[in-house]
């Protein structure tokens, strides 16, 4: 299994212990028993919000019974896992761009902005200095420069799958000036042919729809286990849904978001004509 960082080595982790725990027959309690602490600690370590020891690593490798290959890159994870992270993003944000690493597909809505892995540099530089006008140079640089490298997953040889819909007021709010809005609207038409990328647009038309006041990133997950994650960000935090229910609604709202949305030749066309308006 490869490893890049300690934020995704620890989800990683996370996903393997449980999928071994579950594979085993055994509960979070039976987990917490051996490691003698409390049931919402193996929790956090299931989804990757703590780390866990080698040695603790190995008393539930014993547990759960995994065999020699399972339980060596179990240990390995939980070392990984606990290395000082090397991100050049707030902490807060660590576990999202780790899970956005090993995701295999994505279904995003935004308002207001283009999300992260569709933005050019230029754009992506407008919205983090406006995000915050104190945040030096080099600090912006540093972000920028972060997420133009996360870029690179929608042209990996094994892509990441992005399906996007973006309220009409994203293509209309002129971030960062004409020249840098009329670059991001063209990448944006580039970047909707490649196959792995769906885009549509929600029209003003629409009027009153699901997600009215509400952005949020669907992330789907193949390996070590198969899993669903729902991202909602603030200004200064991210917070994660993983209630079963709770998910389900909102991949029901993206569905609904999709229908209302343009279809993505209507998606290209709309793209053109803010082009045009603004040239």
């Amino acid at each position: 299994m490869p490893i890049t960082t300690p934020p995704v080595a620890r989800i990683q982790l996370g996903q393997l212990l449980r999928k071994l725990r579950e594979q085993a027959g055994k509960t979070q309690e039976a987990a917490a028993e051996a490691l003698e602490c409390q049931k919402p600690r193996i929790s956090k370590i299931e989804t990757g919000k703590a780390t866990i020891s080698a040695g603790d690593v190995r008393l539930l490798i014993d547990l759960y019974g995994a065999d020699e290959a399972t339980g060596q890159t179990v240990v390995q994870l939980a070392r990984e896992a606990r290395k000082r992270a090397t991100a050049r993003i707030p902490d807060w944000a660590q576990r999202y761009v780790a899970l956005e690493t090993i995701a295999s597909a994505m279904q995003v809505y935004e308002p207001e902005l283009v999300p992260g892995l569709l933005q050019t540099e230029d754009y992506a530089r407008a919205i983090t200095r406006a995000a915050d006008p104190e945040r030096s140079e080099d600090a912006v640089e540093r972000l920028v420069a972060t997420r133009a490298d996360r870029r690179k997953r929608i042209y990996d040889e094994t892509p990441l799958h992005l399906s996007a819909v973006l309220n009409e007021a994203a293509l209309r709010r002129p971030v960062g000036g004409t020249e840098v809005m009329v670059e991001q609207l063209r990448y944006l038409r580039e970047i909707s042919e490649l196959p792995n990328v769906t885009l549509q647009v929600l029209p003003f038309s629409v009027g009153a729809h699901v997600a009215m006041g509400s952005s949020f990133y669907i992330l789907e997950i193949e390996r070590p286990a198969r899993a669903t994650v729902v991202y909602l960000e603030s200004l200064t935090s991210g917070d994660y849904i993983d209630n079963a229910a709770q998910i389900d609604w909102y991949v029901k709202s993206f569905k609904l978001l999709q229908v209302s949305s343009s279809e993505e030749t209507e998606t290209a066309t709309t793209l053109e004509e803010v082009i045009k308006e603004l040239t």
